[in-house]
């Protein structure tokens, strides 16, 4: 079993006052990886969250300089489930695709975090940011189950009640997700 932290849209500028919110640091506490979902914006994101454990991160639209160099989407397997993350601003190919009616406030993003994966017949989650809104949905995708997970942002509600981050236990090829909001 591993225990798999979950985060994006961070928005933690350099030089600001804006810090990784105590709350995350507990819901990592144990945690064996971390996987964000872009929009870091300061290098620093990735090391604070690589004290805490190995970070995986994909770039998000606002983030430049050296967060250029991230992949715009990655897949990560661990155990027997195989993770698609991207952050969810642009379709894959930047090929427009139909908005979801059934993923409240997050349409256009879930949507457009699908485009990257959906060919892709492996994979068990797609993790992807970009509104800010935490969603937890369990969707078909050409005939397979897919887990779609939109863990919010920790630092930066904008529309969300909440701040948000998850953590995903993994055992073999079952994966349990845990929505953290604040």
């Amino acid at each position: 079993m591993k225990l798999i932290g979950v985060i994006s849209d961070t928005h933690i500028h350099g030089g600001s006052t804006r810090a990784l919110p105590e709350q995350v640091y507990a819901a990592f506490e144990n945690v064996e990886m971390i996987l964000h979902g872009g929009d870091l914006t300061a290098p620093s994101v990735l090391d604070a969250l690589n004290l805490l454990a190995p970070t995986i991160a994909v770039r998000g639209n606002n983030d430049y300089g050296a967060l250029a160099n991230l992949p715009i989407s990655r897949r990560v397997e661990i155990e027997d489930v195989v993770i698609g993350i991207t952050h969810g601003d642009k379709p894959a190919n930047n090929l427009r695709v139909p908005k979801l009616t059934d993923a409240p406030g997050n349409s256009q993003a879930a949507a457009d975090a699908i485009s990257h994966f959906e060919f892709d017949g492996d994979v068990n989650c797609i993790i992807f940011g970009h509104s800010h809104r935490a969603l937890l949905q369990n969707r078909e995708i050409n005939g397979r189950g897919v887990l779609l997970l939109n863990p919010g942002s920790p630092t930066d509600r904008r529309w969300s009640p909440h701040f948000g981050c998850a953590l995903l236990k993994i055992d073999g090829d079952k994966i349990e997700p845990q929505l953290i909001t604040w």
